[in-house]
């Protein structure tokens, strides 16, 4: 799981770097989409403080409903969902600057906007996966998304291939030529993600897809659109925000995208609650207790 994260932790970094080097562009005319406002500060509270309490009405109907909380039994799970979030919303806002997709008021010192942007980073992901779980929860929903078509798939190694190439490429390119390549960048996170799921023989999010069940996938798709306009609704009811899109269908497949990507995320994440790795239920075994003497006849 670390080599993974720490492998897309460094693409997510560099890559975008390597296809600005490559278009010949500097570092300074990127600066350059930063805005100012006043209304920032407000705005980011606000928008923070609605997820928190949107998210743990949604745990309060999952509970009423079904007798389970999430947040309750799964605390460690969703604590560690948060830090991941934080930094995947950090390495988003990273490669905006490359496509300046949308452009926020940013009129504090760096050091403030970690602060300020930090917590409601850490937010986005956990809300995405509790709307999830409510969604999940009406079984009529999930009987209406399986379906008995079926399909096949090239083998995970060739698949894992593919699915990499694309994203290095999205990552580098889409930098390098965000007019036109910009989506590509977007959907590179999540293809990585999903790439190296396969080449570590883990499942993925779309696994379940090739026996009809696209239950998952959907409802995941649904959570990113709520908790996506939820966010921006708020967030533009308070200050500016510029969604920088050729048109709002294209935002709306942004919030589907992110929804899988925190969908895949969290099952990198949740490995560590799965029990041992394969490594470790090998490594260290103790010998057999009963002594076996194998004599010759």
């Amino acid at each position: 799981m670390k080599t993974r994260l720490g492998i897309f932790i460094s693409a997510l970094l560099l890559l975008p770097l390597a296809g600005l080097w490559l278009s010949g562009a500097e570092w300074s005319e990127l600066m350059a989409i930063a805005v100012s406002s006043d209304d920032g500060l407000a705005a980011t509270l606000r928008t923070s403080i609605m997820l928190m309490l949107y998210s743990l009405l949604i745990n309060h109907i999952i509970k009423r409903m079904t007798g389970n909380s999430p947040f309750d039994d799964q605390r460690s799970f969703f604590i560690g969902m948060s830090i991941a979030s934080a930094l995947t919303g950090w390495l988003l806002s990273y490669l905006n600057i490359f496509v300046a997709s949308w452009t926020v008021p940013q009129d504090y010192a760096w050091f403030v906007q970690v602060l300020l942007y930090t917590p409601l980073f850490a937010l986005l992901a956990p809300a995405v996966l509790i709307t999830r779980a409510l969604l999940g929860s009406f079984p009529g929903l999930l009987k209406a998304l399986t379906c008995r078509f079926t399909f096949n798939t090239p083998n995970a190694e060739t698949l894992a291939r593919l699915l990499l190439a694309t994203a290095l490429m999205g990552l580098t390119a889409g930098a390098a030529w965000p007019a036109k390549l910009f989506w590509l960048l977007w959907i590179a996170p999540l293809l990585l993600l999903v790439a190296m799921q396969l080449l570590w023989n883990e499942n993925t999010i779309f696994t379940r897809i090739k026996a009809g069940d696209w239950g998952r996938v959907v409802c995941t798709a649904l959570s990113g659109i709520i908790v996506g306009n939820l966010s921006v609704i708020s967030y533009q009811s308070n200050a500016s925000l510029s969604i920088n899109l050729p048109n709002m269908t294209m935002a709306q497949a942004g919030f589907v995208v992110f929804g899988l990507l925190c969908l895949q995320l969290s099952d990198v994440l949740a490995e560590n609650w799965r029990g041992k790795s394969r490594t470790a239920l090998f490594k260290g075994k103790k010998k057999f207790p009963i002594p076996v003497v194998v004599k010759k006849i």
